[in-house]
């Protein structure tokens, strides 16, 4: 054992915690201010945002979206029925018509301010980091990183309320996955359509949290980078992103083609990864039993999945109206 390693270990534990903090902290205060850093947040360009004092109990969403001309008109009006007081989505390069979609809505309801993200590689993390700056530069108390295939809700609640009363600093969001009948073969959103969802929350988590100057927030947006908090629990999602084959294997092929110019090595987005790796007929034989109720890592055996048939919850407004998961009367 070396000298600096006999003197850490005489320290109490405290102590070494907090100086583990202390040298986190200034690793990622050169990351925030490094080139690539500075190269992500101008590549994003949001207009017509007014700095204004932060704004207790204000929530705002912030998203990145590409290629979502199906699903982000529905997610974005569920967000802005949600209470928040702004929404700042940039679309990153997407050749169908979602930025016009965007500007439509954006036209009709001033709190949601589109924006272009012209960095093709993935760095959702430090991209999120960044329109969480915005937000909190725009007044948000309380900022939800959103996907546009994700809608989000609270307990008897909008986020908006929901968030407005609590006094904890981070809250986590759990989340199920959705898919489509196999009589239907893919997901017609708002229509009606009956759906399957997951019975059992998926083991990740999405993180929401009060906004600071800045937060570096982790890839896939679960956790805050520079925080040890356990945070607070009560959250629900519903996560649409099988919606079907086609638009599955392009979202997987954008994905991975965004992964591999930003450099990311093989433990980012594995599941993408693996689904790319696949051929269009194992693709297909996949997506088959995605829809009948078959789970699994596609590395292994799939198991049979515990999934509930509900009637379309893109109406919902609060969690679980119906009590379809707690069982609660």
């Amino acid at each position: 054992m070396g000298l600096k390693q006999l003197f850490v270990s005489m320290l109490p534990t405290p102590i070494v915690a907090e100086l583990r903090r202390v040298r986190l902290r200034a690793r990622l205060e050169v990351e925030r201010h490094g080139r690539l850093q500075r190269r992500i947040n101008a590549s994003i360009v949001v207009d017509g945002l007014t700095r204004k004092p932060r704004l207790k109990g204000s929530v705002w969403g912030v998203c990145l979206a590409k290629n979502e001309e199906d699903i982000i008109g529905h997610t974005v009006q569920h967000m802005l029925e949600q209470g928040v007081a702004g929404l700042i989505v940039v679309d990153n390069c997407s050749s169908d018509s979602t930025r016009s979609i965007l500007d439509g809505i954006a036209d009709a309801d001033p709190r949601l301010h589109v924006g272009t993200d012209a960095e093709t590689g993935f760095y959702q993390g430090r991209k999120t980091s960044y329109l969480a700056h915005l937000a909190w530069r725009a007044g948000a108390d309380w900022v939800v990183p959103f996907d546009a295939d994700e809608f989000w809700y609270a307990p008897g609640a909008t986020l908006a309320e929901y968030l407005g009363g609590l006094q904890c600093d981070q809250v986590w969001c759990d989340y199920r996955n959705v898919y489509p009948l196999v009589a239907d073969g893919q997901l017609h959103l708002g229509n009606g359509h009956s759906v399957q969802v997951d019975r059992v929350a998926s083991a990740w988590m999405r993180i929401v949290f009060r906004t600071r100057r800045w937060v570096w927030v982790g890839e896939g947006n679960h956790a805050l980078r520079d925080s040890d908090t356990l945070p607070a629990r009560g959250l629900h999602m519903l996560h649409f992103s099988y919606r079907s084959l086609a638009q599955y294997s392009r979202k997987v092929q954008n994905g991975v083609a965004a992964l591999e110019a930003a450099g990311m090595d093989g433990s980012i987005a594995t599941h993408w990864r693996l689904w790319a790796s696949l051929t269009e007929a194992e693709q297909a034989e996949r997506w088959s039993a995605y829809l009948s109720d078959e789970e699994g890592d596609l590395k292994d055996a799939f198991v049979r999945a515990d999934r509930i048939v509900i009637e379309d919850p893109t109406f919902w407004r609060t969690w679980d109206p119906d009590r379809l998961f707690t069982g609660e009367d």
